[in-house]
């Protein structure tokens, strides 16, 4: 008999495949499963130099595949001054200005984690801003990261105080004066305020831009932004999270990625985009191709394109296809025209590219859907597993056409409304009366379409577990909402077998299967006994990707 090189026994183990769900015990050999089964076939497997490992009946599943994330915002931010927690003028002004003391040198304060009712009703300007820290730079990035506030030094550094021109979908909001608000919504619109940052802006341009730094980075810029990078994977690590679909992309953080696995310090998998603009040349799809070419293997890749169609409902910026409530004639901020869209999903499709568009409003989603639907009719249709990523509003109309067109829905529970403890505005308010079609997972899994769950760190809080209650804990807001709570399993599922389908890695991860990579989380309690809001309580204690052990108690 074959020896095993690790064996977690007497455990509850979730398997996520179908056909045999639980077991109690697994070995693995190597980066693979060896066998999955009982105490009494696995334990044979033990050799003198097996780890054995006693799970005292707790959880065993498959690691967590985190299907939207921004892993280099997230890992510099961990390093940032926080502010998601502090309400009130006075209190952030205080957190702002021992934070300033603490940290003289750097060229711009960046609070991260507001929103637009941090102070309470009263909006966020520059001259607000300047009120709390009038000598330096200081700025705050929205929780959503598609708006930033600046006061007047931040904005006279940036060189965007008298505004500049953008593409569209991204705007400085000027004042009567010529002068800017201290608003910038969008990326083209803030990029210059984290170009002040102790990084350039460099963990972002995945986003901004999707371009590498210019100037090219250092050495020494390099090393920092490494350790950043570890920073963000042992984290992720601590949290059972093994696999990683990144949200933004570019050469310089895939090269980045690379040297860390040459050193053996990439502890995840990770898949990184091209991130198309809506302000590049159409030929910048070849780049793609590029990636996909360069990147190949089952812990570094790429092969997918990532766009955003619109942006947040908080800043009205999201795609509607009715006005907002209130707002006469305001639909929101498209940053592709319905033709430009057809004609970018075409010719990524044609390379047989996936795609992935950043899609909230419900017009978002239908511009994105046709456009997904005018690919496969000028290319026949493929197992293309195109993806729309939030979906926070959909049209009644639209909800069959993902499993009708093979779309993957890629949704974050963790925002959704409902959610205890969730704030409900402005996103109550911007929504009015089409709640009912809102957050719509579970009405969107009853039709069949494959669900991804995930966080969109640092977005929102990073823990898969608190996903997890989020998921099986929203309520209707009111009585023509239809139930969106979701089952144990399903979750699960969405958290790992589904991550791995939609990154056509269904025969090699997400599941406990023996031939499979061991890519394997054993937790302090036991998930099927845990009520569902107490899910955020539960934590891994060890944590294992390609074999490796990356996180232990």
């Amino acid at each position: 008999m074959h020896s095993a090189d690790l064996i977690i026994h007497s455990a509850r183990l979730l398997s996520m495949d179908r056909n045999s769900p639980q077991a109690e015990a697994i070995a693995i050999k190597g980066n693979k499963i060896m066998a999955i089964g009982s105490n009494s076939e696995i334990l044979p497997h033990k050799d003198k130099h097996t780890r054995l490992i006693d799970a005292q009946m707790n959880t065993v599943m498959p690691g967590i595949i985190e299907s939207h994330i921004h892993l280099f915002g997230g890992s510099v931010e961990l390093s940032s001054l926080m502010i998601n927690n502090i309400k009130g003028l006075d209190n952030v002004s205080e957190a702002i200005r021992k934070y300033a003391a603490a940290h003289p040198k750097d060229p711009i304060i960046m609070a991260t984690g507001a929103s637009p009712v941090t102070f309470g009703d009263t909006p966020i300007t520059r001259h607000i801003l300047d009120a709390i820290l009038p000598d330096r730079p200081l700025a705050l990035f929205c929780f959503d990261h598609h708006t930033i506030w600046a006061n007047t030094r931040a904005l006279e550094a940036a060189g965007i105080l008298r505004g500049r021109s953008l593409p569209p979908g991204n705007e400085i909001v000027m004042e009567a004066d010529g002068l800017a608000a201290g608003e910038l919504q969008e990326p083209a619109a803030y990029a210059p305020i984290l170009g002040l940052t102790t990084t350039g802006g460099r963990e972002w341009l995945g986003m901004t831009t999707g371009e590498n730094p210019q100037p090219a980075a250092t050495p020494a810029e390099r090393r920092i932004d490494q350790k950043f990078l570890q920073q963000g994977l042992a984290y992720c690590a601590s949290l059972g999270i093994t696999s990683i679909h990144n949200m933004d992309g570019n050469w310089y953080q895939l090269e980045l990625l690379k040297a860390l696995q040459g050193n053996s310090e990439l502890i995840a998998r990770v898949e990184v985009p091209f991130h198309y603009k809506n302000f590049f040349e159409l030929s910048r799809v070849e780049e793609a191709v590029e990636m996909r070419q360069a990147f190949m293997g089952d812990t570094l890749h790429s092969g997918r394109v990532k766009i955003f169609m619109d942006g947040v409902l908080e800043s009205m910026t999201a795609l509607m296809l009715d006005d907002y409530p209130g707002f006469p004639g305001n639909r929101g901020a498209p940053l592709f025209s319905a033709e430009e869209f057809n004609e970018l999903a075409t010719r990524i499709d044609a390379h047989k590219l996936q795609i992935s568009v950043h899609a909230i409003g419900d017009g978002a989603v239908r511009r994105t859907l046709d456009g997904y639907e005018a690919a496969r009719k000028a290319n026949g249709a493929r197992d293309s597993r195109h993806r729309i990523e939030h979906i926070e509003l959909i049209d009644k109309g639209d909800i069959p056409r993902l499993k009708q067109l093979g779309v993957i829905a890629s949704l974050q529970p963790i925002v959704g409304l409902g959610v205890p403890g969730n704030p409900l505005e402005p996103c109550l308010t911007r929504i009015g009366e089409k709640l009912p079609q809102s957050y719509a997972w579970q009405t969107l899994r009853e039709t069949g379409a494959k669900i991804a769950f995930s966080s969109d760190w640092p977005v929102s809080p990073l823990d898969p577990f608190l996903g997890m209650q989020s998921a099986m804990t929203t309520v209707p807001l009111s009585p023509a909402c239809p139930p969106q709570k979701q089952s144990l399993m399903d979750t699960l599922e969405s958290f790992t077998a589904t991550g791995a389908y939609t990154e056509f890695a269904e025969h090699k991860k997400g599941k406990l299967m023996p031939g499979m990579l061991a890519d394997v989380i054993l937790l302090n309690s036991n998930l099927e006994a845990t009520p569902a809001e107490q899910l955020s309580k539960v934590k891994p204690i060890l944590t294992i990707c390609d074999g490796r052990i990356t996180f232990d108690t």
